[in-house]
């Protein structure tokens, strides 16, 4: 989504700073891992190299999927 022609770009742009982290398993899975990186996208990985849903929950965030 970093690319000007992704067609989630803009809402990717606005969103971004709001962005915790991505999943280190599926990042890894979709082979996006890097450019995970590269984005200066934190990786979560608190249970069995998994984000936490259960965490960022009682931490009051919410969840997007797109």
């Amino acid at each position: 989504m970093e690319k000007e022609d992704h067609i989630l770009h803009s809402m990717y742009t606005e969103l971004k700073s709001k962005i915790t982290g991505v999943c280190a398993y599926c990042a890894q899975a979709f082979g996006v891992k890097s450019e995970d990186e590269k984005a200066g996208l934190t990786l979560l990985d608190e249970y069995k190299n998994h984000s936490s849903l259960r965490n960022l929950f009682i931490e009051g965030y919410h969840v997007i999927i797109v």
